[in-house]
């Protein structure tokens, strides 16, 4: 009886010393947004154990783009969008266990779609690359769009042109509920709140509008949009990644990164202007 409580003891602190991984995306499109367009936000949360970058990514053979990097564990591409006004999101489906999810096949999509896709559309039809457990967000000027993406080649696809689309670190879409083996508090929570602000926020939004949900803090350090973790080494929004895309005009990116031990940091991009640069900086 003693070594089952003793096991018992070990397997519960190994659950909760597990890194929470979770982020909260949401995006509107067409006439719930003002002047038309499209915004769609990031909130991205993870350990502090990383350190949040923007990195650009010349490609001769597709289109350029640049996003969100983090450096350390689980580093990689957390969000981008390129030259064609395409923005692509990702979150960890983490109702299904984390162990299982690392046994099983996986593709690294963002780059992938960003180098090789103009629009929601094309970055729909690349089936090829909806492998392994995960939520992706797509966004352009003229439509939204949320894949849901499962094992065993299953994916759901839910698109908005005239409506908002938000995503939390579960299924919702009917033919994938089956597959949430554990609904987190934390991402059910954010899932509501989320859903809240943007059912009860006054449309058409504007891109302010949306950077204030993504400091939401209404669910307390651990469960929050925005969270602070309620401990040191707890979960917490290490980024926010903002953009606005509207018919005509350059895209418009707005990021926040928080570091550990660093100053925050805020930086606006006019997306067109900064292809531009890069692409003469390329040339010299």
């Amino acid at each position: 009886m003693k070594n089952i409580f003793i096991n018992l003891l070990i397997a519960i602190t190994l659950f909760l010393s597990l890194p929470v991984e979770a982020c909260t995306l949401w995006a509107a499109n067409g006439s719930v947004v003002e002047n038309g367009g499209t915004l769609i936000v990031k909130n991205r949360d993870w350990e502090p154990n990383q350190h949040q970058v923007i990195k650009f990514v010349p490609v001769n053979d597709g289109y350029s783009y640049f996003g969100l990097y983090a450096e350390g564990a689980t580093a990689g591409m957390k969000a981008g969008i390129n030259e064609k006004g395409l923005v692509v999101l990702s979150a960890t489906a983490g109702s299904v266990p984390s162990k299982e999810r690392k046994a099983m096949p996986n593709k690294a999509a963002i780059r992938t779609l960003l180098k090789e896709c103009g629009s929601v559309d094309e970055a729909l039809m690349r089936t090829d690359l909806f492998v392994g457990p995960k939520i992706l967000m797509f966004a352009d000027s003229k439509k939204v769009a949320t894949v849901e993406i499962g094992p065993d080649e299953r994916f759901s696809v839910e698109v908005k042109e005239n409506g908002c689309i938000y995503h939390t670190n579960h299924y919702v879409l009917e033919d994938m509920l089956d597959l949430n083996k554990k609904i987190g508090v934390s991402s059910q929570k954010r899932y509501d709140r989320i859903g809240q602000l943007l059912t009860e926020g006054k449309s058409p939004y504007t891109f302010d509008e949306f950077l204030a949900f993504s400091s939401d803090q209404n669910d307390g350090p651990d469960n929050s949009i925005f969270r602070l973790g309620s401990t040191p080494a707890k979960t917490r929004t290490m980024a926010v990644w903002a953009v606005k895309i509207l018919f005509s005009g350059s895209p418009e990116v707005y990021v926040r990164i928080l570091n550990p031990n660093e100053d925050e940091k805020t930086v606006k991009i006019v997306a067109d202007d900064f292809f531009s640069m890069q692409a003469l900086l390329n040339k010299m």
